[in-house]
């Protein structure tokens, strides 16, 4: 919109406080999709037959720093 973020916090704080609310409406999509049971328990049993699988022991630590750095890259 060609503010700067202080243009812009300061419009929105003046407004906020203006009028006692927020300036803009927050709201969430209305439809869902329902997954029925038997899909659930069946991607479960699908999880649990691969992590039983598994071989070998598995450091929480170093997959979690894989998987930060897979997706927002590796950090100094």
């Amino acid at each position: 919109m060609g503010q700067t973020k202080q243009t812009f916090y300061e419009t929105f704080t003046r407004t906020a406080l203006r009028e006692r609310s927020i300036p803009f409406i927050i709201k969430a999509p209305i439809e869902r999709k329902s997954i029925d049971i038997d899909t659930k328990m069946a991607a479960f049993a699908e999880l649990k037959a691969m992590r039983d699988n598994i071989t070998g022991n598995i450091d929480p630590e170093k997959e979690r720093e894989e998987a930060m750095n897979e997706k927002y890259g590796i950090v100094d």
